[in-house]
């Protein structure tokens, strides 16, 4: 209870820790007065009965770092109705020069993620942890990459602080980063003469940067070693909780993650819990698994959720690994930064792990983006740049899902030059997501004249997300070939020709001719008499390459293709 002049915390029936079932012996109840108008502490105790296991208990005080301080009892019971008071002498005893960093980034200095160029503020809270007034002091935030080198810098000058006090001085610089990886905000004081505790003078935030996926990322605040030993709490009935920040909004969470150093024949349990609970703790139960000892064997595991995935609009997530029987490790990493972001669940108490500041659990999440649909060409199948089509050719592509949600029904079209667009609905099997599937047009592609350009074939969904990779186009040659018509039979020859072409069963009479090239320029033309049904061309002025051959009178238009070659 805080009250204007004192805060009271009482601790009531609460008893010693136990590993024989149930788990837990005797019971305690005491309180601690903290005196905010004369500085006093007081400890009292109603009752205390049962047996500690361990080195207590033990009644005092003592500074923040365990170096200095007062005991007053050690490993004896206190009596009930005991109580002892520590008094703050009018005349400090000890003169204490001590600045601190109380935190970085955000009270509590709990790690956070974010994505590649997205931008997070920095910010840092300054204690003044001794008794003594602070003269002007500097603070030095800087941002490391995963490899140790500082990608932002930024220096402050603390003018002064008052005994006691706290302060946030203003970080003018952001971090947006360029590359994923596991970050660390660190901020350093220095400049305080005669610092008595020089251990608070740094404290490091933990920032993971993720790339988003579509197939899913797994997200933890752990590196890639462990101690190899790994934690198991006494008596198999315990458990690890640690709050996941997915690194960006809307995404979906399809699994959780862990990894197990040693297993001796225990099931556990993973679940997911919402921060809905009191102070953003853990509150709705969202998905729990069972995982038997023969599916949690050592190594990395990734369990997909016994539900629906979890749809991510805003806050955090508490994953829990707990033991449904003895001997099964979950994996530490020991290693910095530390994410602060762990706890310990014990017979459905939660806490903040003890060791926090030194450790985090090989424990996350596997988190994607929400359901989209993203479907495109990803090419056409038997027809290829520079290809030349002469004829009634069956349009096929392959459609790719680049989304992650099972896609179908969709539609897909196609035309050449801009031309006439067929249009055909995908209805074979569901694709995949990552996976592929061939359309076949039912509406060939007929030639209409000679002519070069680009055949395109592209999707059209209505909630395709990304249309930069719908389309998929080649460059072809598209040639009619010689029109018999009315029985006409028309022959062009030599092919290839070198200096002449003969061209045999025209039409008597006048006429017009056109050379055109494969981008459908003209390259040579004439007027001429047809005599015989025959002509014979100069094609000697005419450079090497496929061309095609335009006949014109006044009741028919032939097409022709021939190759010159010198």
């Amino acid at each position: 209870q805080d009250e204007p002049g004192r805060l009271i915390v009482s601790w009531i029936n609460v008893p010693f820790w136990n590993v024989a079932a149930p788990g837990y012996t005797g019971s305690n109840t005491f309180q601690l007065i903290l005196n905010k108008q004369d500085s006093t502490i007081t400890i009292q105790f109603q009752s205390c009965t049962g047996t500690t296991t361990s080195n207590g208990p033990v009644i005092g005080i003592e500074s923040i770092t365990g170096s200095i301080g007062l005991a007053r009892t050690q490993s004896l019971m206190p009596a009930p109705g005991y109580a002892v008071r520590f008094y703050n002498p009018a005349n400090p005893l000890l003169q204490v020069t001590d600045a601190a960093v109380e935190w970085a980034g955000v009270p509590g200095t709990g790690a956070t993620n974010l994505t590649v160029g997205a931008t997070l503020p920095l910010a840092v809270g300054l204690l003044n942890a001794g008794n003594q007034p602070l003269t002007s002091f500097t603070i030095t935030s800087e941002v490391l990459s995963p490899g140790g080198q500082a990608v932002l810098t930024e220096t402050v000058t603390v003018d002064s602080m008052q005994a006691g006090g706290n302060l946030e001085p203003v970080l003018a610089q952001a971090f947006t980063p360029a590359a994923p990886g596991t970050y660390r905000h660190r901020i350093t004081i220095s400049g305080v003469a005669g610092d008595l505790i020089a251990t608070n003078n740094m404290m490091e935030r933990e920032i993971g940067v993720y790339a988003p996926a579509v197939t899913g990322i797994p997200v933890s605040w752990a590196g890639a070693s462990d101690d190899g030993l790994g934690l198991a709490w006494n008596g198999g009935d315990g458990g690890i909780g640690v709050y996941i920040i997915p690194p960006y909004y809307p995404c979906q969470i399809t699994g959780t993650t862990i990894r197990i150093t040693s297993n001796s024949g225990s099931n556990f349990n993973m679940k997911v819990y919402d921060d809905d609970g009191p102070g953003g703790g853990p509150g709705t139960l969202l998905d729990s698994v069972l995982v038997t000892a023969v599916n949690g064997g050592p190594g990395d595991h990734v369990y997909p959720l016994a539900g629906s995935n979890i749809q991510v609009t805003d806050g955090g997530y508490y994953v829990v690994w707990y033991m449904l029987g003895p001997n099964v490790n979950i994996a530490v990493d020991v290693l910095g930064p530390f994410s602060m972001q762990c706890h310990e669940v014990l017979g459905g108490a939660w806490a903040e792990y003890r060791a926090r500041t030194t450790t985090d659990f090989h424990l996350g999440l596997r988190i994607e983006q929400p359901p989209f649909l993203d479907v495109g060409v990803a090419g056409l199948i038997g027809i290829s740049n520079g290809q030349s089509i002469s004829g009634p050719t069956t349009i096929q592509a392959l459609v790719h899902n680049y989304g992650n949600t099972p896609a179908n029904g969709f539609p897909v079209s196609y035309s050449y030059n801009n031309g006439a667009v067929v249009t055909q609905n995908y209805t074979g099997s569901n694709i995949a997501p990552g996976n592929s599937g061939v359309i076949t047009f039912t509406q060939q592609l007929v030639p209409q004249d000679n002519s070069t350009g680009s055949l395109c074939v592209w999707t059209a969904a209505g909630t395709d997300v990304l249309n930069q990779n719908d389309t998929s186009c080649v460059g072809v040659n598209v040639q009619v070939g010689i029109v018999e018509q009315d029985g006409l039979r028309v022959r062009l020859f030599p092919d290839p020709a070198m200096d002449r072409l003969s061209v045999e069963g025209l039409p008597d009479g006048e006429a017009r001719i056109w050379v055109l090239d494969t981008q459908g320029r003209t390259a040579w033309s004439t007027k001429l008499a047809v005599s015989g049904g025959r002509v014979q061309l100069d094609v000697g002025g005419i450079p090497n390459g496929n061309y095609v051959l335009r006949f014109a009178s006044a009741d028919r238009l032939l097409h022709g293709r021939f190759t010159v070659q010198h």
